[in-house]
């Protein structure tokens, strides 16, 4: 009787510590995000890390952001709403171009956006995991625009979030009759930086004939309306 009285005591003992464990790493994943306000209801969050630097290069713009939606290769097409406040998608489909440039890689999507003002933003997300994920730094909108494009300015764009500023890489490119601006930055789905855990580029793109400030202030608005906070997180 007392044989069993141990087993059944260590058993309980074992079970507490696995208890005890589990809610140590939930607690841990919790802390990285800020904590509601009283009363408000609990909505489901994401959490990204954004940085413009390559497949190695760790820069000091690294950011860990909070997001609404699951993005995420494997969730992005059904996660990210086809209307983004104002912002009306369509899907444009997939790309012969880009799938051989990226070597197939694991996640295409091609949105336009269009608002009622007749004003169109274009999204691209190109997502690898593993070695093919190289890929994505090889053929950046720098090495894209830089044949047939007259480019105007290259630098960084810091865009304001809710508890600090996101950076983000900026192009301004011109050819006869036709002027864009391109914001693009690559997203981790971990601190690690793992390449298996998968990789995103994003970019973004507007028309910028009529006007760079307009267009800026839509792509700013934009990327608000797809990371809501930046995180108090560093590496360093």
């Amino acid at each position: 009787m007392r044989r069993d009285t141990f087993r059944y005591l260590a058993l309980l003992t074992l079970l507490a510590l696995g208890a005890g464990a589990t809610a140590v790493m939930h607690a841990r994943q919790r802390s990285l995000l800020p904590p509601s306000p009283q009363g408000a209801a609990t909505m489901p969050r994401y959490v990204f890390h954004i940085d413009v630097g390559g497949w190695y290069a760790i820069t000091p713009d690294e950011k860990a952001v909070a997001s609404a939606y699951n993005l995420r290769a494997e969730g992005l097409a059904r996660s990210l709403p086809m209307v983004l406040g104002e912002w009306i998608g369509t899907d444009l489909g997939p790309s012969a171009e880009i799938e051989a440039l990226y070597a197939q890689p694991d996640l295409v999507l091609r949105r336009r956006y269009a608002n009622p003002m007749g004003r169109v933003l274009w999204l691209t997300v190109i997502a690898s995991h593993g070695a093919k994920s190289f890929h994505l730094f090889e053929h950046t909108p720098e090495i894209c625009y830089g044949g047939s494009w007259r480019v105007l300015q290259e630098d960084l764009q810091r865009i304001r979030l809710k508890g600090g500023w996101l950076a983000v890489r900026q192009g301004v490119y011109e050819q006869p009759g036709q002027k864009q601006v391109v914001y693009h930055w690559y997203q981790w789905n971990s601190p690690a930086r793992d390449p298996e855990q998968g990789i995103a580029t994003w970019r973004l793109y507007a028309d910028c004939s009529q006007g760079l400030d307009d267009a800026e202030k839509e792509l700013a608005g934009f990327v608000n309306l797809l990371f809501d906070e930046v995180l108090p997180w560093h590496r360093f």
